[in-house]
């Protein structure tokens, strides 16, 4: 799985069973029927406010993501050398 693009998200059992009858019923992917209930719970509950701190935090996980990304390898290649010398 490409974990860049993909995620992995643990449910219940009983709710994954659902969630794949109901996604078959309306003729989408798993992914497809949490994105589409996902995107509706959204517009129905949060404000523009909280829509605006959703979009703040997504976008500080991705740094830190890609900052912890860049220190591992740094780390990495570090290492290489030490072992190559």
């Amino acid at each position: 799985m490409n974990t860049k693009k993909w995620a992995g998200v643990l449910v219940p059992r009983e709710t994954y069973e659902e969630l794949v009858a109901v996604a078959f019923i309306e003729g989408r992917t798993i992914g497809g029927q949490l994105r589409m209930m996902f995107e509706f719970w959204k517009s129905k509950n949060l404000t523009a406010n909280d829509l605006g701190v959703v979009h703040e935090q997504v976008k500080k996980n991705k740094a830190a993501r890609k900052q912890a990304e860049k220190e591992a390898l740094d780390e990495a290649i570090a290492q290489e050398l030490k072992d190559f010398h």
